[in-house]
């Protein structure tokens, strides 16, 4: 059931889509990254993880400690972008200095190891950079962002802190929003986790809203 639930929305999701997934700071936004690739590789769509400043180390070790099974996430294609974790299956590394992304050098890696199909693309801890760099940087990472929309070799799910965005860079938030084209909400409350679309491309999933608990994940 919880996979039905999830699929109603994450293969509705077209090509070329850039996704803002917004989750609040105590949403553990790693269950759903969690449930959303056991559903990739369940239904055989590649997915291509893009880990920021060692954020899906962070992910890896909370899912350990909830004791779900991390072998199969450990084995997805990793492009780490700073950090120094080497955690996953990491196939490419982008630097990151106090001032710039290199995007070109991420393009290259990018097109050296995307299938032929349509991937799946989790971009995980791009609100750290937000806060870092300095604000002409910034902007130029939103522009580049922005570039991606309508690439049509991947859909990407750039899963965004809430709460940091809010209290740091509040004005990005709303552009973010804007750029998008598929806008997210993923929520805690009462022992429930809740995901709502609040814009999408899809007219279809248009305000849809799924409800789980952890042991309708946990049991996949």
């Amino acid at each position: 059931m919880v996979g039905h639930g999830i699929d109603s929305i994450l293969f509705k999701f077209r090509p070329g889509e850039t996704v803002l997934v917004e989750y609040s700071s105590v949403s553990s936004p790693e269950l759903l990254l969690y449930l959303m690739c056991r559903r990739c590789m369940e239904k055989g769509l590649p997915i291509l993880i893009d880990d920021i400043s060692d954020t899906f180390a962070e992910y890896v070790a909370r899912l350990d400690l909830m004791s779900l099974n991390t072998d199969d996430l450990l084995s997805v294609p990793v492009i780490k972008i700073g950090g120094n974790r080497g955690v996953g299956n990491v196939i490419g590394r982008v630097e990151v200095d106090k001032y710039s992304l290199d995007f070109k050098y991420y393009g290259k890696i990018y097109e050296k190891v995307i299938p032929k199909e349509v991937i799946c693309n989790p971009v995980l801890g791009i609100y750290k950079l937000f806060v870092a760099l300095e604000r002409q940087e910034v902007i130029r990472l939103v522009r580049n962002i922005s570039t991606f929309v309508g690439k049509k070799s991947r859909f990407a799910l750039y899963f965004m802190n809430r709460d940091v965005m809010e209290k740091k860079v509040p004005e990005l938030l709303d552009l973010l929003e804007e750029t998008a084209s598929t806008v997210l909400q993923w929520n805690a409350d009462k022992g429930k986790y809740r995901l709502r679309v609040l814009k999408a491309a899809n007219d279809g999933i248009l305000g849809s809203n799924i409800s789980l608990r952890f042991r309708d994940i946990a049991g996949m």
